[in-house]
């Protein structure tokens, strides 16, 4: 009997140990399905329309979410763009759950990642946590928004961490984003924001914004009028070109062989290429095309993207051509290798070229460098070479390259080290 009232005192306290577990429990649980997400946080999340002022009607939308009981909501700075560029055209507006409207103010962008955030007459509700925690590969997340208008969806699909290979951080999300979810969050099985819904390439295939990124510009938040909005961009494009123009032109670049060339390959691992040889016997003439491309741009606007950079190569064989022939066709091809990136007389100057004959590895060739201004970011050009080997009848190299956003010193002189690079 004596030792008996230790083994009661020990039952007693575990008992009530598990107790106070179980009273606890029901605060500190956190929601764990997509149903429970949903109604537990809908009131925190908005629609964000882009307003037509001339016709009252909705020019474009997408979604946000409250990241501070003051008001403040982060979206995706493409959702917002329209307004951002003609503020005397356009307003913008969320619409809550419950139906209610209220007027959107731009605080802050980061162009680079495609982030906003605005500001509304909201006070009293509880923010959207986001996520400190790292998630593995596999992970269950939910995104959240409003596809094609239809009403505040989630979604739930996989975290498989970040895309490989790319300039820019991008979470992996398979799950089935759509127009008008841009801007909404992805969330943990805790309800915490781990990324941004951002774009989607079909097929269960979508993409996030970490939220390290919207911690960052939280950190750093300006409030900006709309006056301010063109240099932010303009200063952000600048910074962003100058860090990856650093390593592109720090490093020796990779080479690959074309036809009896050496050429330029991958700058840099996170570039792409292809290629293809067009050798039909009907044909008076064998082509062997070789292309490569940075993966990522930055949308500016509905006119213009910029940030990319892209070459191509064509090795002609004119086997069976004369020379006078074989000169008509490398000359044609040669005028129609000069591409431009997608952009409007109202962003971009015409491009001036200079077009000289030049000595690259003791072989003469036919140079083109064309340079034009961005007209609201006058620090920032489009750089466009197209290049012919000019010293062979029968057989000869074209080499082009595109680069957008650059500042000028960056723009020519990533074209002479192109052209000192192919060989």
């Amino acid at each position: 009997m004596p030792n008996q009232f230790p083994i009661k005192l020990t039952s007693i306290f575990s008992l009530m140990v598990l107790l106070a577990i179980d009273l606890l429990m029901p605060l500190q649980a956190q929601p764990v399905t997509a149903e429970d997400l949903y109604r537990n946080l809908q009131d925190r999340i908005y629609q964000i329309q882009v307003i037509d002022l001339a016709s009252d009607k909705k020019s474009s939308l997408g979604s946000g979410f409250l990241i501070s009981s003051e008001g403040l909501i982060a979206t995706n700075y493409h959702v917002v763009a329209e307004y951002i560029h003609a503020p005397d055209k356009y307003r913008i507006e969320y619409l809550d759950n419950t139906g209610a409207k209220g007027q959107l103010d731009i605080r802050d962008i980061d162009v680079i990642h495609d982030l906003a955030i605005v500001s509304a007459d909201i006070q009293g509700k509880t923010q959207l946590d986001l996520s400190d925690a790292s998630l593995s590969k596999g992970a269950r997340i939910f995104a959240i928004g409003n596809p094609h208008d239809l009403g505040m969806s989630i979604v739930e699909g996989t975290f498989n961490g970040l895309l490989e290979k790319s300039l820019y951080e991008r979470i992996l999300f398979s799950g089935a984003l759509n127009p008008g979810m841009s801007g909404g969050p992805a969330l943990n099985q805790r309800g915490q924001v781990i990324g941004i819904n951002v774009a989607t390439a079909g097929n269960d295939l979508s993409f996030l914004v970490p939220v390290k990124y919207l911690k960052t510009l939280v950190n750093q938040l300006k409030t900006l009028s709309t006056d301010d909005l063109a240099d932010r961009i303009g200063e952000q494009l600048l910074n962003n070109q100058q860090h990856y123009m650093e390593q592109i032109l720090s490093v020796e670049w990779k080479t690959t062989s074309l036809g009896e060339s050496v050429v330029p390959a991958e700058l840099m691992d996170y570039f792409k290429c292809w290629g293809k040889s067009d050798t039909e016997k009907e044909k008076l003439y064998d082509h062997t095309y070789s292309a490569c491309s940075s993966p990522d741009s930055i949308f500016v606007s509905q006119r213009l993207t910029t940030a990319s950079i892209d070459f191509r190569y064509d090795w002609y064989d004119a086997h069976s051509l004369n020379r006078f022939q074989f000169y008509n066709l490398y000359s044609d091809r040669f005028a129609s290798s000069f591409s431009t990136n997608r952009a409007g007389k109202e962003d971009v100057s015409n491009y001036q070229c200079n077009t000289d004959f030049v000595q690259i590895a003791n072989k003469s060739w036919k140079v083109a460098m064309c340079l034009r201004n961005y007209k609201r970011f006058p620090q920032l050009f489009d750089v466009s070479l197209s290049m012919a080997q000019v010293e062979f009848n029968h057989k000869g190299l074209l080499a082009n390259m595109n680069a957008s956003g650059l500042s000028r010193e960056n723009a020519i002189t990533l074209a002479r080290k192109f052209m000192e690079n192919v060989q």
